[in-house]
């Protein structure tokens, strides 16, 4: 009996040291990663209020040009992303404001057809064809030559008109403009 009290008290002894040995290994980790997380946290903050570029301290040691240089170069860096992005937004405003001026137009466009359409109340239409009766060629050829006997050519029209001969030439509504 006194064997197994033995074993039993051994086994706990035994777990008892593994779940101590365990609880430090945790408490160890868990104390490296704090220092850790705290030494990040100080090296940002000491980053955050050093200054960018470091002056140096004789006049004859400053290259003016490679100081502006490098701090263009670090403002373009941190710019790029933000620049793309306004390029692209000013693309897209270009865009949109021709969208806008064609709408403008095309409602100015439908303004003035509805103006068009109060001055002019409707297109005239061509007149209905009358159905020919068979006639003979001289008699569609006398009703030809009566029509253009009626109406002198526009051509004509306009000659006598810049001759100013003195002669009364109507002008009809097509040669006006």
């Amino acid at each position: 009996m006194n064997f197994i009290f033995g074993v039993i008290l051994l086994a706990m002894f035994i777990l008892a040291l593994r779940v101590i040995w365990a609880t430090a290994l945790q408490l160890l980790s868990a104390l490296k990663h704090t220092t850790q997380t705290f030494h990040r946290y100080r090296a940002q903050r000491l980053a955050s209020k050093r200054l960018p570029v470091i002056m140096p301290r004789s006049r004859e040691d400053m290259n003016w040009s490679a100081m502006s240089d490098s701090v263009r170069q670090e403002i373009q860096s941190r710019n790029h992303g933000v620049n793309r992005e306004a390029v692209r937004l000013e693309g897209q405003l270009q865009a949109k404001l021709k969208t806008i001026e064609i709408y403008e137009a095309d409602i100015q466009i439908a303004k003035l057809e509805r103006e068009l359409l109060k001055i002019k109340p409707a297109i005239e239409s061509p007149e209905p064809e009358v159905k020919k009766t068979r006639r003979s060629k001289k008699q569609s050829l006398a009703v030809a030559g009566v029509e253009t006997q009626k109406v002198p050519h526009q051509v004509s029209q306009l000659r006598a008109a810049l001759k100013g001969n003195g002669l009364s030439v109507p002008i009809s509504e097509s040669v006006r403009h």
